[in-house]
């Protein structure tokens, strides 16, 4: 079967590498255009409600003494994590360019067209999302990755992905 639109999802991982592989190889034999898509994911990294509310108790209980109010307690924490949010997504997307550029790089040197996407959400659902959005014939990606957590994830993305998708979905392990 001839792919005209492939999309390569990536997130960085040995895994998903042999994943780009394969779908560059695949769109150099049948001159695919290739998308390659890196999601950012912007949930915080190990932290749980539980321990959110347990900090601020704490915080709380500490800024008392210190002459800090609730009220500016409450500010100081909403800068706190519009400040942490600001840093996070340029961290993230100085990722996701170092990660694409090697797509990029890859299809150079097979002569294959590759157009870097990178874009923040739930893996999954904005893999299905971009896929439909640009009616791919497609989908490139490995069956385990790495999560924003720094934990490998076994297959809970590709799994939705082959499960949900309107195209076909080459898993590579």
């Amino acid at each position: 079967m001839v792919y005209n639109t492939i999309l390569i999802t990536t997130d960085g991982s040995e895994n998903a590498r042999k994943a780009v592989q394969k779908g560059i190889e695949l769109a150099r034999a049948c001159g695919s255009k290739v998308y390659a898509l890196y999601v950012m994911e912007m949930n915080p990294v190990g932290i749980t409600r539980e321990a959110i509310h347990r900090d601020w108790k704490t915080a709380m209980q500490v800024s008392l003494p210190e002459h800090i109010s609730p009220a500016q307690w409450r500010e100081f924490a909403k800068i706190a994590d519009e400040n942490w949010k600001i840093e996070r997504k340029k961290h993230l997307e100085e990722k996701a360019e170092n990660i694409l550029s090697y797509v990029e790089e890859l299809g150079k040197n097979k002569d294959v067209n590759v157009e870097k996407v990178h874009i923040e959400g739930k893996p999954a659902n904005e893999i299905l999302d971009f896929a439909s959005d640009k009616k791919v014939d497609l989908i490139v990606m490995g069956t385990l990755g790495m999560g924003s957590d720094g934990t490998f994830r076994l297959g809970r993305v590709a799994e939705r992905v082959i499960h949900n998708a309107g195209c076909d979905v080459m898993s590579v392990r």
